[in-house]
Parts: C-alpha cells; sequence; structure tokens
C-alpha cells in the first residue's frame, strides 16, 4: 500500500523530477517520510532551503534548467505564507512549478490547531488564487489523483505557470492501492499548439512582400530560436532581443543588435524604427513594460507589429498590431522557412567582434568604461570581463537591482555550438523582480545540472536578505560562483531618487564585510577592490571544482547603470 506522499512522489517520477526543494515541519511529515522512502530507493530527494521563499526560487532554478517540473514544498502556517514571493515570482515568469502545503488534519479545521491555515483560520488557498495557474484544496483523499493530474495539465500548458495543492495531514497519511498508470501523463503536458493555415498564409504575405524586417526574440520565442535566426541570415533581417530573450542569441552575431526595453541598447531601438524594419515581428513576449522601453509607440508597439506566441496572454496587448498569430512558434516557422529560405544551402553567419572586443553592431552606453581600471571596480568593466572569461556554457543569473541593469547591458553571451537552441544562458528574474531571487534560483539550476559552472550576480542588499542559502550550495557540493556587488547601498533605489529628484533617504547600507560573512557560512571567499585583483584570481580552477565560492566586489557607487527607460515610466506616473 501508498500512502498519498508516496503516490505524489510516484507520479513525479514519471515526469523525471530529480528533488523537492522545501522546509520540514510537522503537517507536512508524511511528505518527507515518502521522500526518505524514495530516496533509499534511488528516487526522489529532498533538498532542504533555509526558508521556504528560497525553495520556490530553487525550484524555478530547477525548471528553468532542465524544461520539466519544479516541486517545492512548505508545511502549514508560516511555511506556506513563506512560499509567496517565490510563486508569485514564477507565475509572473510562467514557470511551470508544483506547490505543495499542508494543512492540519481536517477533522481539526476550525479548532485552533498550531500553525492552522484552513478556511476558518489564515486561509492560504485564496492567499494562492491570484499567483497560480490552478490552486485547491485537496479535502479529501479520493480527490487527491485527479487534483495532482489537474495541477500537472495547468502547470505544463501553453500558459505555463505554478499550480498549488493544499493538502491536510491526514489526507496525505491516508493508504492507496500500489498501482500508478503511468499512461495518465501523456495526455497532460504540454502540446504545441498548432497554427491557423489562414494565419501562416497572412504571415507569408506580409513577410515576403517586405525588404527590411527585424525580428524580436522573446523568451517565447526559444523552441525555434535556429529556425528565427537561419530565416534572418537567409532574408538579411535584423535581430533584436527583449530582456528576457537575451541569451537564445550569440551577442556577437552580425544580424543581432541588442536588447530592446528595459536596460537596453540604442542600436536595438534603430532597429526598431519605421526606416529599418517595414515590419516588427515579435516571437513569445507579453509586450510589458520592460519589453517595449515602457510601451514605446514608435518601435514595437505600432501597426508595422505582427505578433506570435504560443501563450494567449502574450497576445492580449496586441491591439495596434496588423496581424496576431496564436501557435507554436517552432511549428510556424517549420513552415514559414521552407518558403522564405530559397536556394542552396547557406552556410551560418560568423560572429563579429571589434578591435575592442566588444560585439561590433550593439551600441553600448559608456562604451569605455567596459576597460576602465582605475579605481572601484567600474561594473561595465566587471561585466565585461567575466562574459569574457566565464567557460563558454555556464549559466549565468542576474539579481535584481543594479545587477540585472548592467547584466542585460553589458554582458555577452557567447553561446557553443553544440548547445540546444531552446537554452538561454542568461537568466532574469524580470517579471516580479524579486530581491534575492537569483541566489535560490542558481542553486536549483546548480542542483539540476552540475556539468555546468552557474554565476549569480547579486547585490549588498540583495544578499542580506536570503544569502544564507548559498549554505544550500555548499550542502550540495554545487558549482555556484556568487558575486556579490558590494557598493554598501540599494543601488537602484538609489541612483534611481536621484534621477527623479526624490528624497535622498532610506538607501545606505552599513559597510558589511560579505568575505568573512562567506567564511563564517564555510564557502571559499574573496574581496577584491580593483581590476588587477579580479585578474589575479584563478577562475579556471575555481570553475572546474566542485563547491561553491564567494566573490565580494567593491564596485564604484558613482556609476549610473543604463535604468532611463524605468525612469521615463516612473518619471511619467509622478508627473500625471
Amino acid at each position: 500500500m501508498l500512502e498519498n506522499g508516496d503516490l505524489i512522489l510516484r507520479y513525479l517520477e514519471r515526469l523525471g523530477v530529480e528533488y523537492v526543494f522545501g522546509v520540514p515541519g510537522g503537517s507536512i511529515e508524511p511528505l518527507y517520510d515518502a521522500l526518505a522512502r524514495s530516496e533509499r530507493r534511488g528516487g526522489i530527494r529532498p533538498i532542504t532551503a533555509r526558508h521556504e521563499c528560497g525553495a520556490a526560487f530553487m525550484a524555478e532554478g530547477y525548471a528553468r534548467e532542465t524544461g520539466k517540473l519544479g516541486v517545492c514544498c512548505s508545511t502549514a502556517g508560516p511555511g506556506a505564507t513563506n512560499l509567496l514571493t517565490g510563486v508569485a515570482s514564477a507565475y509572473a515568469d510562467g514557470i511551470p512549478m508544483l506547490v505543495i502545503s499542508a494543512q492540519t488534519a481536517l477533522d481539526k479545521f476550525g479548532q485552533g490547531s498550531l500553525q492552522e491555515t484552513s478556511c476558518t483560520s489564515i486561509h492560504t488557498v485564496e492567499m494562492f488564487a491570484r499567483c497560480t495557474r490552478y490552486n485547491t484544496l485537496v479535502s479529501h483523499p479520493a480527490q487527491l489523483e485527479t487534483k495532482l493530474l489537474q495541477a500537472v495539465s495547468h502547470a505544463m500548458s501553453n500558459q505555463p505557470g505554478p499550480v498549488h495543492l493544499s493538502i491536510p495531514l491526514d489526507v496525505m497519511r491516508h493508504r492507496n492501492a500500489d498501482a500508478v498508470d503511468p499512461g495518465l501523463l501523456h495526455a497532460f503536458l504540454h502540446h504545441d499548439v498548432a497554427p491557423n493555415p489562414t494565419s501562416v498564409q497572412a504571415l507569408l504575405k506580409e513577410l515576403a512582400a517586405a525588404s527590411k524586417v527585424t525580428l524580436v526574440l522573446g523568451e517565447g520565442a526559444a523552441e525555434a530560436s535556429d529556425m528565427l535566426v537561419a530565416l534572418a541570415e537567409a532574408r538579411n533581417w535584423l535581430i533584436v532581443t527583449t530582456p528576457r530573450g537575451k541569451g537564445l542569441i550569440d551577442s556577437f552575431h552580425p544580424l543581432y543588435r541588442g536588447v530592446f526595453g528595459f536596460a537596453g541598447h540604442d542600436s536595438a531601438t534603430d532597429a526598431l524604427k519605421q526606416e529599418h524594419a517595414e515590419r516588427v515581428v515579435a516571437i513569445g513576449t507579453a509586450l510589458d513594460e520592460v519589453s517595449t522601453c515602457g510601451w514605446d509607440p514608435t518601435t514595437i508597439l505600432s501597426d508595422r507589429l505582427i505578433h506570435l506566441s504560443s501563450n494567449p496572454t502574450h497576445l492580449s496587448r496586441s491591439t495596434m498590431a496588423r496581424l496576431v498569430i496564436l501557435g507554436s512558434p517552432k511549428l510556424l516557422f517549420e513552415s514559414v522557412s521552407k518558403i522564405l529560405i530559397k536556394g542552396p544551402d547557406l552556410k551560418p553567419m560568423q560572429t563579429m567582434g571589434g578591435d575592442d572586443g566588444l560585439p561590433t553592431n550593439t551600441r553600448f552606453d559608456e562604451a569605455d568604461r567596459c576597460f576602465d581600471r582605475t579605481g572601484r571596480i567600474k561594473p561595465q568593466a566587471l561585466m565585461n570581463y567575466m562574459s569574457r572569461i566565464c567557460p563558454l556554457d555556464t549559466r549565468v543569473l542576474m539579481d535584481t537591482g543594479n545587477s540585472f541593469l548592467w547584466g542585460i547591458h553589458y554582458w555577452h553571451v557567447r553561446r557553443p555550438n553544440s548547445m540546444s537552441p531552446a537554452k538561454s544562458l542568461f537568466n532574469i528574474g524580470l517579471g516580479f523582480a524579486s530581491m534575492g531571487w537569483a541566489i535560490g534560483t542558481s542553486v536549483g539550476m546548480a542542483a539540476a545540472n552540475r556539468e555546468h559552472p552557474v554565476v549569480c550576480f547579486t547585490g549588498d542588499g540583495s544578499y542580506l536578505m536570503v544569502g544564507q542559502e548559498l549554505t544550500v550550495a555548499l550542502q550540495e557540493n554545487l558549482n555556484v560562483l556568487m558575486l556579490v556587488l558590494n557598493d554598501s547601498s540599494l543601488g537602484m533605489v538609489n541612483h534611481g531618487q536621484k534621477l527623479s529628484g526624490g528624497e535622498q533617504i532610506a538607501t545606505r547600507i552599513p559597510e558589511v564585510d560579505f568575505t568573512m560573512m562567506g567564511c563564517a557560512l564555510g564557502v571559499e571567499s574573496y574581496r577584491v577592490e580593483t581590476m588587477e585583483q579580479l585578474e589575479d584570481l584563478d577562475f579556471p580552477d575555481i570553475f572546474s571544482r566542485p563547491g561553491p565560492c564567494l566573490l565580494e566586489v567593491i564596485v564604484d557607487a558613482d556609476q549610473i547603470p543604463p535604468m532611463g527607460a524605468r525612469m521615463k515610466v516612473l518619471t511619467s506616473s509622478i508627473q500625471n
């Protein structure tokens, strides 16, 4: 006989899940008992976070790296409420995740149990209602299997995101027959949405007649990125990415013009102007603030727009577009490319870099700062140097704050030829923009794939929030390089206050020695204050051995990150 906890794990095994990230506690103990039995037989095992929000971030990192379902869990009460920010972050970025929270036993609902979170107490199911794709209390043992399948179907659909099962203690303990039907799962997993044939013909007509086209690759273009690059090369079309789409194309590709939107490049903006783009084809992007440069009407958001996505939510903001198509970008461009790519087989274009080592066709703000070796470390120079010396297969994450501003603009993506086109090497959590997101997510990503180094850029403010999750990487012996950009302030807020003319308040952080903090955690740690000290580190050795490493980087706090698009939105709101 299987307990319901074992039943859940057997289904998750069929999905290829390897870990459940969480923090144990009284009401979730039956699931951990099942995890102990699973681990003994070589199945799914738990990874213990230091905080439940960190567990949710880790589950997101696992899902991003593997394409599988990320799984996190918590006990009742504060365990469940601690998950919320991480779950909301996954919801905002469309990450498939199964969230399991515990409840006290059903017969004790309304009796004032310790950590009770039922409908008559602190109602956690209601709390999760607006940040999940599916959200339910399993109120009877017979409901579990059906609701689990419904949850998986929503999490892995063409509108992916987190799903939540709240399971009482006694329901989780309930025993069932041993059988699990693996065939049931196939009907509930992601299936490509075939585009309407009439829409495909309309797209062909639009593109065949246009000589100047710019492709905009969002995160939803991943599955078709190789086809899109080949099509652009055959037709000599320009390519830009959204901030979330950065990482799908090599930064040195001759047709690439950089990132458009939040912390983006002027060269990308130029590529979308009417004189360079009779048609703008946006693939797999939601057209939100960060991917439209604050809803700029002169670039993407015009009647030149053709918007394509498999996610209907993405298409809801395309009211001005001349053509909108719901469907799998991969299926769509498989048929389109056969018609638009004519003649003999074309060789892929070779990547191009200038004499200074920067991508030739991307225009950077203050490009000279990328080579400035004077004084405290310039974040521009840090990003330029680290993107050159990291192994090609490095997964990089940029945390909320100055880190993702510097990273979007100055990090150079170098894609190995052998890499799957659907894999992105550059990761940001822009949907909900949670401080500390990259710390837990980097741990989950490293656990998912132990063969490749993971590099996490975070700020001192973010690290002080959730830096203890680095000890999970230590416990799991994961190759995570954590770079803490130390400017003794909440840097993005500080610069935002200055640029908006606001009061200079509440952004200072005491001078913290993060190197000593890292050593106290048992993590190999270094402090660097100059580019010379940075270059003296033996990075090949750091990347080649297991276990985490912390690098405290004293950065020049006077450097202003590329946040003009964000300030435009904030200041227009103030003026209105």
